[in-house]
């Protein structure tokens, strides 16, 4: 994978007072359409950042506070030129920034990406997760993680949806999000344009959706062929657009005094069992 390190040496700060630095941060963390305006957003944990790093997303600044020891892990990424600024904050300023009990030892602010459906690549025996109008942050962020999990080849959010980097994304996603392509869509018309367009270059992708309202079960489904898997809206399911562009839509069996599953444990689900056939087939 590529890495972010730049060839310059990294410009240093110092913020140690509520001035515009620390408000710009502050403000991509908090404000949806400011971080969209700013296109960065800001990053907290370890796993998070290393991924951002890892795979060559462009880290704007390192955020650390003034007089801490720091690990060997955090000077190892200060030292190594991976951000364009290096800030130095005054500690409350840092806590402040910090959703952690224990402040963090980085915050890292990185530029957002914007990817669109044609950014992930059809193949054989390929696997892309549509939400559609997925609302909660964290339940995104946590689906996020599954479909990287369970090798996806990207995830398209669709519709009137969560930002893709509300803080409780990111750290859901447990920085899943950089190591796959994530794009946006309007709705699903351009989900059936990337079908028919995998379809014209020879990957005979299959639509799939899932709902309660339907008897197919998703053992009674064959998911050996490249799959487009679709999941719906938490409270209202997939609309009207995405039944009528679905192959087959299948359930998962429950019981219990609940009609429905929380969407990311649907989607593991769904995927998991994706992946259980597919290893089926190898293995005979």
């Amino acid at each position: 994978m590529t890495s972010s390190r730049s060839s310059k040496p990294a410009r240093e700060r110092k913020v140690l007072k509520r001035d515009n630095f620390f408000q710009r941060a502050e403000v991509i963390k908090r404000n949806r359409e400011k971080r969209t305006r700013a296109g960065q957003f800001l990053v907290e944990g370890v796993a998070q950042i290393n991924l951002a790093v890892k795979h060559g997303w462009a880290i704007e600044a390192l955020l650390f506070a003034s007089g801490r020891s720091l690990s060997r892990w955090a000077e190892e990424l200060i030292k190594g030129n991976v951000a364009t600024e290096l800030w130095e904050l005054a500690p409350e300023l840092m806590a402040d920034l910090s959703d952690k009990d224990e402040t963090s030892e980085l915050l890292a602010i990185v530029e957002a990406r914007k990817l669109t459906p044609a950014d992930i690549k059809a193949r054989d025996g390929g696997l892309v997760v549509v939400f559609d109008r997925p609302s909660s942050p964290g339940n995104l962020g946590s689906s996020l993680r599954s479909a990287d999990a369970f090798g996806a080849d990207g995830v398209i959010v669709t519709g009137h949806a969560v930002d893709l980097y509300d803080p409780y994304v990111v750290r859901g996603s447990m920085g899943a999000i950089f190591a796959m392509p994530v794009a946006t869509a309007a709705s699903h018309l351009e989900i059936a344009d990337w079908v028919k367009s995998a379809r014209d270059r020879g990957y005979d992708y299959q639509v799939v959706g899932s709902s309660g309202k339907t008897e197919k079960l998703i053992t009674e489904q064959s998911f050996t062929r490249p799959t487009v898997l679709i999941m719906g809206n938490e409270t209202v399911g997939m609309s009207r657009g995405y039944w009528e562009i679905c192959d087959s839509v299948v359930k998962i069996p429950i019981g219990g005094a609940l009609s429905s599953l929380n969407v990311s444990c649907a989607a593991s689900i769904l995927l998991y069992e994706v992946v259980r056939q597919k290893l089926t087939i190898t293995h005979k």
